[in-house]
């Protein structure tokens, strides 16, 4: 391996320390909820009445961009 510069041996150094923390949390934290299922992921796109929303912008509206359009 080619000599690197201090500051990027520093910040490898680092990377590898915050994998082994995240690592360690991951492994011993108590367990959450069990884990999803693809159909409740799906089901999170559904609305009240079970459709989802078919332009894929997720606000309902059917204009795809996703916003938030405010009714006076």
């Amino acid at each position: 391996m080619p000599n690197l510069p201090e500051d990027i041996l520093d910040r490898i150094k680092n990377l590898e320390r915050q994998v082994r923390q995240l690592t360690t949390y991951v492994n011993t934290r108590a367990a959450a909820a069990p884990a999803r299922t693809a159909g409740d992921a799906a089901d999170e796109g559904a609305g009240a009445d079970g459709d989802r929303d078919r332009d894929g912008g997720g606000d309902g509206d059917g204009d795809g961009d996703g916003s938030v359009h405010r009714v006076e």
